[in-house]
């Protein structure tokens, strides 16, 4: 296996190194999904991800799924100790799960983090592949269109995956090939370090922003060939308006570079729970207006905190109370 490196591009070889480690140092890695009806896909997917090896655990985050999903996915970790299960009240986007997931592994003091989807499009096989490549980088992309890569994609979802991902290439000027895709490695340590504190991005294109700004702060971003499976339950959850907010996402972030505003913020610490539901799993928001300016009620309160697991927005004020 060959791994591509976004800084030169140079190939290095794999020696599996992540597997060599495992055995001796246990590092803690979890797997992180968010699900929505997916009820037929998450019992194999477990099962591929719990095959790997004691040190993998796994990560639900359903939104309130009509199908079941989130009550079935109780159940099992009511006797599965590496399953956990976050339920969430109503759908509340794929970006605001996966800084769930982000916070989550730092909580819980994993040393990896693998983010994918649940509808076994991506194969929890390649899993310790994206590791082996961290020990060369901070972030690790499954990709399609490296070489090696491919797809079960054929026709117009072909052309609109390949045009999206392209352009992404050429106008936000990053060397790699992939950047609409949730299958991805992480090392827990830089996300500890370097938490992005205001991600305007809360659907899929949630994903290309992401690679934009850890890009931008100069971490080291790898790609590794995967096969892309469409899937074979259920229906795909991609709304046709996302198509068009992840054009404007794209064009926003090239803006944002020609202007060299591209750097990876740092997330003031978030400390307390939710007032709604007593979640510790908290950012710093600010809500926009209209216009895409600074609210109101952000200027007025300087702090805007959302929970990650109910959506509840608190405006705490100045004086702390």
């Amino acid at each position: 296996m060959k791994v591509r490196f976004s800084r030169n591009g140079n190939l290095f070889g794999n020696t599996s190194l992540y597997i060599m480690k495992s055995r001796f140092g246990n590092p803690r890695a979890l797997i992180a999904t968010a699900t929505y009806n997916e009820r037929d896909n998450v019992d194999p997917l477990l099962q591929s991800i719990f095959k790997l090896g004691g040190e993998f655990e796994a990560l639900v985050i359903d939104d309130a799924s009509p199908d079941g999903t989130g009550v079935h996915l109780k159940h099992l970790a009511a006797t599965e100790p590496r399953l956990h299960v976050v339920r969430r009240p109503s759908k509340l986007g794929l970006g605001s799960a996966h800084q769930l997931a982000f916070q989550y592994a730092i909580r819980r003091g994993f040393d990896r983090l693998v983010t994918m989807d649940a509808d076994l499009s991506h194969d929890p096989a390649d899993i310790p592949r994206l590791l082996d490549a961290l020990e060369g980088a901070d972030m690790v992309i499954g990709s399609r269109y490296v070489k090696g890569g491919g797809s079960d994609y054929q026709g117009y979802r072909k052309f609109l995956s390949i045009s999206a991902n392209t352009l992404a290439h050429y106008l936000l000027r990053i060397p790699l090939h992939e950047f609409t895709t949730s299958f991805r490695a992480f090392d827990v340590g830089m996300l500890r370090r370097h938490r992005r504190a205001n991600p305007r991005s809360t659907g899929y294109s949630f994903f290309m922003e992401t690679v934009f700004r850890l890009h931008g702060a100069g971490f080291r971003i790898a790609e590794v060939p995967i096969y892309f499976k469409d899937r074979s339950e259920g229906e795909s959850k991609l709304p046709k308006f996302e198509i068009v907010r992840g054009v404007a996402t794209l064009f926003r972030l090239a803006a944002s570079k020609a202007i060299r505003h591209k750097s990876f913020e740092s997330a003031a610490e978030v400390n307390g729970k939710c007032p709604r539901c007593a979640s510790p799993y908290l950012i710093e928001t600010f809500p926009a207006d209209s216009r895409g300016r600074p609210s109101k009620e952000h200027k007025r309160n300087h702090l805007v905190i959302q929970c990650l697991e109910c959506g509840e927005r608190s405006m705490p004020r100045s004086d702390g109370s």
